[in-house]
């Protein structure tokens, strides 16, 4: 934090100085001056100085206040599924962080023969792993508490996992000898019991697996999407049965085509309380845009509200060649877009005041050493509580990997929001 801090009053001092003379700064404005530009890992150190300090810090938050959602990704060894490194990108700051520590965390489940790996729900910080005996599941922005309560009834594989509000569902991933591939179960956190519901809609029956369906989930409801075909439907978890199944149709309205292209794949999320779908157009083999899409959480009507811009269309295209697949982590204005099997360049949208805000940029410690990791992600609003508390805990350590301010990696585009 000091080295930040002496560079940042250097800078100051190179632009105020008029001749041989310097321009007075009063302390207050020096420190408020210095803070608004710390990462917010540097301001949790700022704030441990002194009274006075905790104090300035308190008001750089409020004329800066970092609320922008990080991105969180978690490398896994490809056969031993044993967690061997974290990171993270501030876009507050611009900043990508080495998490340290994870090792030492007790409550975070061991992968063993009969336990099951870390994975990570589509679109919420959810991280969990499912056996046949025990079913792990944790929520806090870096996961630091874990629940760990019985298996659900039936033995699952790669079931679709969501948490709405104080409750869990687990869906389909069922295997071959199961009679019902679309049974679902609901945990209750506050009772601790598992509840038997409604089955997912036959139309689901060859894609009930969280490798083909992606999730959006607010207190009590759930939203499916199956990512090829566009079939929606939503499950209520008061009644616990299931809506009526629609197809979502997407236009490609992209500027630099001749005609619409088809949407090849989809992926649905909540961009704060905006239900959101985010398509891959053209083909596998040549992508031609991506597309943010607003849908009507009733009546499933779609509109238009961002497309990527081309710069940064040709970016992606080049990184991920071909793009098979793609994953999406959403968070209060925040959609995050990447590919699972390699994360070293990601690409974020922000919505906000009917703007669509596009950045990119390149995680520095995914290299060769890792690229045959295994990746879980996850998307959380980080505030100072909760890094305090992660330090405070002695499980967690922060270092910012990325050098200066993170702007060397960093690219920003702009597009209208459809009206």
């Amino acid at each position: 934090m000091a080295k930040v801090a002496m560079r940042i009053l250097a800078k100051h001092k190179d632009e105020t100085r008029e001749g041989d003379k310097e321009s007075p700064i009063q302390r207050d404005v020096l420190e408020a001056m210095i803070l608004t530009r710390l990462t917010l890992v540097d301001l949790v150190a700022a704030s441990r100085v002194s009274k006075a300090w905790r104090g300035a810090v308190s008001t750089s938050l409020r004329i800066s206040p970092r609320v922008k959602p990080w991105f969180i990704v978690y490398a896994l060894h490809y056969r031993k599924h044993s967690l061997t490194s974290a990171f993270a990108f501030d876009p507050s700051s611009c900043v990508w962080l080495r998490i340290h520590n994870i090792h030492n965390i007790p409550d975070i489940p061991s992968p063993s023969s009969s336990m099951g790996a870390l994975q990570s729900s589509h679109s919420q910080h959810l991280l969990y792993t499912v056996s046949t005996t025990r079913f792990s599941f944790s929520f806090d922005p870096f996961h630091l508490t874990w629940h760990h309560v019985q298996a659900p009834v039936v033995w699952r594989q790669d079931p679709i996992v969501a948490r709405l509000g104080s409750r869990v569902l687990v869906a389909g991933g069922t295997c071959d000898y199961v009679d019902d591939p679309l049974v679902v179960e609901m945990y209750d956190i506050a009772s601790g019991r598992w509840e038997m519901c409604q089955s997912m809609p036959d139309l689901f029956k060859d894609s009930a697996t969280c490798n083909w369906l992606s999730t959006a989930a607010t207190e009590s409801r759930l939203y499916l999407l199956e990512n090829r075909s566009r079939l929606i439907c939503s499950f209520d978890a008061e009644t616990k049965t299931w809506g009526p199944m629609s197809d979502l149709n997407l236009i490609s309205n992209l500027e630099n085509m001749d005609a619409p292209d088809p949407v090849f794949q989809s992926t649905i999320g909540f961009a704060d309380d905006r239900l959101v779908v985010v398509g891959l157009v053209g083909k596998t083999e040549d992508l031609q845009g991506v597309g943010v899409w607003e849908v009507d959480q009733d009546t499933y009507q779609c509109r238009s509200i961002g497309e990527m811009p081309p710069e940064m269309v040709e970016i992606l295209r080049k990184a991920n060649s071909p793009l098979s697949t793609m994953r999406v982590s959403t968070e209060g204005g925040y959609i995050y877009i990447f590919d699972p099997r390699n994360p070293e360049q990601i690409f974020f949208c922000e919505l906000s005041e009917g703007m669509c805000q596009w950045g990119h940029s390149v995680n520095p410690m995914v290299n060769k050493g890792n690229c045959m990791n295994r990746f879980v992600f996850s998307c959380s609003r980080v505030g100072m509580g909760d890094l305090e508390k992660a330090v405070a805990s002695g499980n967690r350590r922060f270092t910012v990997e990325s050098g200066g301010d993170g702007l060397s990696s960093f690219y920003s585009f702009t597009a209208p929001c459809s009206v």
